[in-house]
């Protein structure tokens, strides 16, 4: 699957605190610049969305493209666009539509937004990176959010970024989209 190219991971890491965040998600890793490394805000409504895809998908897996915008290390997720899950066998694993991945990429040309990830269901399973996903990904600053559940269970949400699959800080947005103020 080919991912766009993003930039160098940060290295000289310490912690810190976000300003204007409090509670869950406000301590996240700075780098030696006085820049945070990486956190993912995702608006309430958009985790709602992922949530109810991957119940419906289930026992497949669903997935798509994650919108947003990048300031320093902090990513916002803005918009969703799910895609048909093309595996061969879509209940142990996923593969984005391409055709999807480059429109989406042309249209936000000039736009200050970009495909900042992908979002994924793990039916059964955790909500970490499993074998398959780390052989298949892995880009630098590609952020990766995985929903879990079970049939009778409340969905957990990861979040992962880079070749690593490094956790993220994960920050709920309460305004619709995260909007932009």
């Amino acid at each position: 699957m080919w991912w766009p190219r993003s930039t160098p991971k940060p290295r000289g890491e310490r912690l810190g605190f976000l300003p204007g965040l409090r509670g869950e998600g406000a301590k996240a890793r700075v780098v030696a610049s006085g820049t945070y490394a990486v956190i993912l805000i995702l608006a309430q409504d958009l985790r709602t969305r992922i949530e109810a895809e991957a119940r419906t998908a289930y026992p497949n897996e669903c997935c798509g493209l994650l919108e947003g915008m990048r300031d320093g290390g902090t990513i916002r997720a803005l918009a969703m666009h799910p895609s048909a899950n093309l595996a061969p066998d879509p209940a142990t694993g996923f593969e984005l539509d391409p055709v999807l991945h480059l429109r989406l990429l042309r249209c936000l040309r000039g736009t200050g937004r970009e495909v900042v990830g992908c979002y994924h269901s793990h039916p059964n399973g955790r909500p970490l990176p499993s074998a398959r996903d780390r052989a298949g990904g892995g880009e630098e600053g590609f952020v990766w959010v995985i929903a879990a559940f079970g049939a009778d269970s409340a969905a957990t949400i990861g979040a992962f970024h880079g070749a690593a699959f490094e956790a993220l800080a994960l920050v709920a947005d309460p305004r619709p989209g995260g909007a932009v103020a």
